[in-house]
């Protein structure tokens, strides 16, 4: 399985998205991770990639591209499709890396931790794995920076720091 990555005008995605999970064998979606609200203290859903659509399909890159200019009419707000190496599909450790820390509806969960001398223990959730990787955890916008970069940026996930008791 190969997954492609298009960046989008930002008012198109929606609609670009609807045309590519209408085609047989493509999978399209906008990958998500939860943040806990510090007002109402409930989950909420943040785009992880803003104007980034990501496409899982067994078509190769050939022929994911010529079906992309066959959609081309209907898929108006299409910006490009990323590319790494004259490639879109995405490296087999970035592949690993999302199906890891997403859930079947593309959602990153919230994890859970602690603080203790300066360094995040995750406790539970998708970062688990991820621990040594987190470089920034922003509590007041419960969410923690990973040193993993994607397309040049920073990768971003929820986290719920509570103190250790």
């Amino acid at each position: 399985m190969n997954w492609y990555v298009l960046y989008t005008l930002s008012q198109k995605t929606n609609k670009i998205l609807n045309n590519l999970n209408q085609k047989k064998g493509l999978e399209a979606f906008v990958p998500q991770y939860e943040v806990c609200s510090r007002d109402t203290k409930e989950l909420l859903l943040r785009t992880m990639f803003d104007n980034y659509i990501f496409v899982k399909t067994s078509l190769d890159q050939v022929e994911f591209s010529t079906l992309l200019m066959k959609m081309k009419d209907i898929n108006d707000g299409l910006i490009k499709q990323l590319k790494n190496n004259e490639t879109s599909a995405l490296r087999a450790d970035e592949i690993e890396f999302f199906n890891q820390i997403l859930d079947h509806d593309y959602i990153a969960r919230i994890s859970h931790g602690y603080r203790v001398n300066g360094k995040t223990v995750v406790t539970d959730g998708p970062l688990v794995s991820y621990e040594n990787h987190i470089v920034k955890v922003d509590t007041h916008n419960c969410c923690a920076y990973l040193d993993l970069t994607f397309f040049d940026r920073k990768i971003k996930v929820g986290i719920d720091i509570k103190s250790k008791k």
